[in-house]
């Protein structure tokens, strides 16, 4: 897979294309038995895209947004509160609202866009049982970017939170 780097924003093409096929599922650290993989960072703007991939019976940690999120279901379904989120359905959240999304029977494979904006790379804000607060920042995504598995192995995961 070949990877152009452009030199500043100006340098990036109107439009990229980034096969996901090529892009490997990682287990993410901060929720047992789930997947992802990030298609897409735009730090100037805090945009990213990524892939979620959740099992049966996964219970989420409550969280809040710092940002705009959109979640597209492309598989299965999801819940939070008295929410159904089915194959096609979008997921669309604009305030900081706590939030616990969950699976039941079926899983659920969401395509997820985080837009922060200009000057605001806070993006999530986990919720964590103890009562402190996980921050995940542009940064840590950029860092999964297209990562490969043995890479992301040697990757710090907690430096890149808060």
């Amino acid at each position: 897979m070949e990877i152009v780097t452009y030199a500043d924003e100006t340098d990036v093409p109107p439009v990229q294309q980034v096969s996901s096929e090529e892009i490997p599922w990682l287990p993410y650290q901060l929720i047992p038995n789930t997947f992802f993989r990030v298609l897409q960072v735009d730090e100037v703007n805090n945009i990213v895209i990524l892939n979620f991939k959740m099992p049966p019976w996964t219970v989420t940690p409550v969280h809040g947004h710092h940002c705009t999120a959109t979640a597209y279901t492309l598989e299965g379904e999801w819940f939070y509160d008295d929410l159904c989120f089915r194959q096609g359905d979008i997921a669309y959240e604009t305030t900081v609202e706590v939030h616990q999304p969950i699976t039941k029977d079926k899983g659920a494979v969401l395509l997820t866009t985080l837009m922060g904006g200009k000057g605001n790379d806070k993006l999530l804000e986990d919720h964590n049982p103890d009562g402190t607060k996980t921050l995940l920042r542009t940064r840590l995504f950029k860092a999964c970017e297209r990562i490969t598995p043995e890479a992301y192995a040697e990757l710090d995961f907690n430096s890149l939170t808060n």
